[in-house]
Order: C-alpha cells, then structure tokens, then sequence
C-alpha cells in the first residue's frame, strides 16, 4: 500500500509540474462570455441609437447664481440634444423623419427622468411634450442643414431677479431668452415664446452631487425698470 501510495503521489506530482511549465491548468476554466452586442435605443428602421449617444446634462450643486446657469445650460443641451449624433447619420445619407422624431424622444425621456424629481406625472407630460418638440424642431434644422451651416441655439441670462437656497432647496428667479439655432428649419414656425424674453420660475432640490427640479414654470417676462 506503500509503494501504491508513493507512485500515485509521484506521477500527480509530474502531472501538476508538466501542467505548470506548458502554461495550462489540468481543470482550464471555461471562456469568460462574449459581452452582449449593443442594441439600439431607436425604432427599426433608423440608424444605431446606443445608450451613450443619449447622455442628459445634470445640474451640479453650487450657488444659487451657478444654479441658474446649471439650469440654463441643462436647457440649452436638451433643446440642442442630438444634433451630433444626427449629423453623422446625415453623413451616410438622407435620414427619415421617423428617426429624428424617436431621436428626440429618446432625448426627452433621458433628460425627464434626470434632471427632474418626477416624469411620470401626467400633469407633466404635456411640458416634456413640448421641450420635446423644440428638440425636433432643432435636429431637423440640423438635418435640413447646408455644409458649413453651423450653430447651436443659445439662452443668455439677461437678469437674475430673487434666488436663494437653503438645506433642502434652491429657489430661482430670473429672466432668459433663448438664441434659436441658425437658419430655424424649413416648416418656419415659430418657437412659441422660447426666443422672446422669459421669466424662469425654478424649485431645485438636492440630490447627491447634482440638483433636480422640482418645479419649473416660464411665462412671458416685461423687461424690470
């Protein structure tokens, strides 16, 4: 039994030292899996559409004066939302108007349900509904677009009126008017108030590193004296 024992124990030995010095393992490990393939965010039909080409523009914490410009600036990348994805699909041809559409759905569903404190409030719908609508309006001035015709629609802050902030809110007023992009798109509607002077009514509540908006209004704004 000995000298059984002392074979198995060699020849396991040279097994384990054969194993060692080719590199390989006597019980390999199975291949990791092949990540997933992307799918598109888009309708069939539509050019790729994957998740980073839809990234919102979050408010970060700071003063009430740097609030209004997180707000601000927020604003001005969803209305601008997805023109440089567009502009590589236009590249590769002429892109239907289904897929500009779901475009800037997609751009409205990623920035309702970040920099806000609830989208699937109904009475909310109607708001998303028409942003949304203003980030068509911009893609297809951007498909429609000459080489070399450039631009981004702007907002220029023209008066900060009332702010404050405590622990558990910051409270905005101000006025704004938005610079649409160049060249507008080919139906000629107007932006329905967005270019003209506007008063800002923001509720913006902490949520880690960034704000949310809790509560958004703008109305027409009568320059202050």
């Amino acid at each position: 039994m000995s000298g059984l024992g002392r074979k198995l124990t060699t020849a396991a030995a040279a097994l384990a030292l054969a194993a060692g010095l080719s590199g390989c393992s006597l019980f390999p490990s199975p291949p990791p899996p092949l990540p997933p393939s992307p799918t598109s965010l888009g309708a069939p039909g539509c050019p790729f559409l994957g998740e980073e080409d839809v990234v919102p523009v979050r408010i970060p914490r700071g003063t009430p004066k740097e609030a209004i410009g997180g707000v601000l600036n927020s604003y001005e990348a969803w209305l601008n939302a997805g023109s440089e994805v567009l502009t590589s699909w236009t590249a590769a041809g002429a892109v239907p108007s289904k897929c500009v559409d779901e475009l800037a759905a997609r751009n409205a569903e990623a920035y309702s349900t970040t920099i806000f404190t609830s989208h699937s409030d109904v009475a909310w719908q109607q708001y998303f509904g028409a942003v949304e609508a203003m980030n068509a309006r911009t893609l297809r001035a951007v498909a429609a677009a000459e080489p070399g015709q450039g631009g981004r629609g702007t907002f220029e802050l023209l008066q900060e009126i009332d702010s404050s902030a405590t622990a558990n809110g910051t409270f905005l007023k101000f006025d704004a008017v938005y610079r649409p992009r160049p060249g507008g798109d080919a139906s000629g509607a107007s932006w329905e108030g967005w270019e003209t002077r506007t008063r800002w009514y923001v509720e913006l509540v902490p949520a880690g590193d960034f704000l949310v908006i809790n509560y958004i209004e703008q109305t027409p704004a009568v320059p202050q004296p």
